[in-house]
């Protein structure tokens, strides 16, 4: 059996991380229309790992929605599981996997984290092929630490140097398949759609295609900091980092928004009103945030995993983070 099938069949003899309460037909309906009026597709939340509410529009519960740049979480989770496996450590330079780094004054000071969390002063310019032959050679526009950009080059690198590790271990070569075999599909996250470059190479900053569970699953391992079945599958400290920000921006932590106050150092890159006063979002709630108002909210201290996916087609503007998140905390207190 090829072993693509073999990975599918084995993930669905598998309970998935989330279990389904009795139905409440009224518990969280204002929160579903809210999304349901704004081209929302599907709407889901879990609470201590306990789906509470779930409803699909067009299509069942198993249709895979492309998430854009919600898709960066999943980078997260592949570093996370690669630290766990002792195959990378995040505060190594990324000179010791991309070797020519290591003669650059600026370069070789970068390492993982700043790739992960944004700080690693490279971006792609304007009309810059997304590629990793691009990526390689862009020189830092910021100083490393100081500032925080989340652009498409950072993922870009991480693959190559994903993949680079996983071929000195004899462990394949393609990163996303790693992830899917050894993280994902234990937890149900199955399958996976990853949009590729030219190279083959998936897109880890906005390619991936999810169900609703399947993002929802995600969201809960995070919030488990890579716990499941009493099995450590990602490392903790890498996902606990993961929804924290950095000293370079608060709001942001490895492909994921923080609800934390900002420390006035401008606008982030995500149309969100996440921020505003009205938000009732708690200081730790972690964002994954796609074009179209696709989204994934995490927040540990209520215990809560949301998603909410809608067409593509939708504009981002009709979506208020605030106004749901509001709908969705008066229910929480029924």
């Amino acid at each position: 059996m090829h072993r693509r099938v073999l990975l599918v069949a084995a993930a669905s003899s598998l309970a998935p991380t989330l279990a389904c309460a009795q139905a409440n037909t009224g518990r969280f309906s204002a929160a579903a229309n809210y999304s349901a009026e704004r081209g929302g597709a599907s709407f889901l939340v879990a609470r201590n790992g306990v789906i509470l509410a779930e409803t699909y529009h067009e299509r069942d519960r198993n249709w895979r929605w492309p998430i854009g740049t919600g898709t960066r979480p999943f980078a997260a989770l592949l570093m996370a599981t690669m630290v766990e496996e002792r195959l990378i450590n995040l505060d190594e330079p990324v000179a010791m996997t991309l070797g020519d780094w290591g003669a650059h004054p600026v370069k070789s000071t970068i390492n993982v984290r700043g790739l992960l969390n944004g700080t690693s002063g490279l971006a792609f310019r304007r009309n810059d092929t997304h590629d990793f032959a691009t990526a390689n050679v862009l020189e830092p526009g910021e100083t490393p630490g100081q500032s925080f950009n989340a652009d498409a080059a950072s993922y870009v690198l991480l693959a190559e140097i994903a993949k680079r590790k996983l071929e000195l271990r004899g462990r394949g070569s393609d990163p996303a398949l790693y992830l899917m075999e050894r993280t994902l599909a234990p937890i149900g996250c199955t399958p996976v759609g990853w949009a590729r470059g030219r190279d083959g190479a998936a897109h880890f900053d906005t390619g991936a295609a999810v169900s609703a569970r399947g993002w929802a699953q995600a969201g809960e391992l995070i919030r488990r900091e890579g716990v499941f079945r009493a099995q450590q599958l990602a490392d903790d400290n890498a996902l606990r980092e993961a929804t924290q920000g950095s000293f370079a921006e608060a709001r942001a932590g490895f492909g994921l928004w923080i609800a934390a106050p900002g420390r006035g150092r401008g606008p982030l890159p995500v149309e969100s009103d996440l921020w505003r006063a009205s938000s009732p979002a708690p200081i730790d709630l972690a964002m994954a945030a796609g074009e179209g108002g696709q989204r994934l909210y995490i927040c540990r201290s209520e215990r809560l995993v949301i998603v909410r996916q809608a067409r593509l087609q939708e504009d981002d503007r009709r979506w208020s983070d605030a106004a749901f998140l509001s709908l969705i905390w008066r229910d929480l207190m029924r």
